[in-house]
């Protein structure tokens, strides 16, 4: 006789979307947490690091070929425009008194909702028998920003 724990497991193992979905929540907690590291840009390299290592494990689980360079490349004209978002928080770190509280706090939001939409998009490219090699960052601009939108309001619903 099998667990529901197991029941839920195999389905999940056999799902690409519901195994994706797992991983880019998990990814989305692990770049929320680099937000708070005190050091700007050491913070923003983490949460880069750790949306790469997603995109990894997301075109493993979509048998999509990964190149670590086509990726670095993706990933940064993909999420340009978030980079200005991240850098108010940035320079609020370098300010004393207020600096774990709001800067860490808002590139921890920044970071957990900006990997999120990352693995989102890729999520739905993939699912659609895209490549690493046919992704058109410019093209996925706008699902970017709905799904950004939507890893803020889930991480704003994950600190209640």
């Amino acid at each position: 006789m099998t667990s529901n724990n197991e029941q839920i497991k195999s389905l999940t193992e056999n799902n690409p979307s519901q195994k994706a979905d797992k991983l880019i929540k998990r990814y989305a907690f692990s770049s929320g947490v680099f937000g708070y590291i005190p050091v700007p840009v050491v913070d923003a390299l983490g949460i880069m690091t750790v949306q790469r290592k997603m995109l990894s494990h997301l075109a493993k689980v979509y048998n999509v070929e990964f190149s670590r360079s086509l990726a670095k490349d993706l990933l940064t004209t993909l999420s340009g425009g978030y980079a200005s978002r991240a850098a108010i928080p940035m320079v609020i770190k370098l300010i004393p008194g207020i600096n774990i509280l709001f800067g860490s706090t808002g590139m921890a939001v920044i970071g957990s909702a900006s990997t999120y939409a990352v693995g989102k998009v890729f999520q739905s490219h993939f699912e659609k028998g895209g490549t690493l090699d046919d992704f058109d960052p410019d093209k996925e601009k706008a699902v970017f920003e709905a799904e950004l939108k939507n890893g803020i309001k889930l991480s704003q619903e994950k600190g209640k």
